[in-house]
């Protein structure tokens, strides 16, 4: 049996092979990384939706409290800290001030506060309406 070898023979060598190794392992840890900040966006998220929902949840009570029990002045949660329900226990702090708007006393501006950390940081997220006599 004869074997013939070619001088030109193609095909990859071990260098070329390191290199094309390297370029997918820097792809794959870019991916990687990738996936990391969505998870913590959308850990973030899920907090702010909870946020939302405390607040527009007080805020609807307080639209639907009659105007003249509406006392002007700040007040805080009795439930503080609260969790995603409104139920004690959690990471949220939910306050809101109620004040005469532009100085009116036909008029009552509305903010509900809830704030809470995360990571170390604060947050915070907004409602502010005005109801009317």
């Amino acid at each position: 049996m004869t074997i013939f070898l070619q001088k030109n023979q193609q095909g990859f060598s071990l260098v070329e092979f390191l290199i094309a190794a390297i370029i997918l392992s820097v792809g794959l840890l870019a991916l990687i990384n990738l996936q990391l900040t969505s998870i913590r966006g959308n850990s973030d998220s899920k907090e702010m939706t909870r946020a939302i929902f405390l607040a527009e949840n007080r805020m609807e009570q307080l639209k639907n409290t009659p105007y003249v029990s509406l006392g002007v002045g700040t007040t805080q949660d009795p439930n503080n800290p609260i969790n995603g329900q409104g139920q004690s226990g959690g990471i949220f702090t939910r306050s809101w001030t109620i004040q005469n708007y532009l100085g009116s006393n036909f008029m009552k501006q509305i903010t509900v506060n809830v704030s809470w950390t995360l990571k170390g940081q604060s947050h915070n997220a907004n409602y502010q309406t005005v109801v009317s006599r």
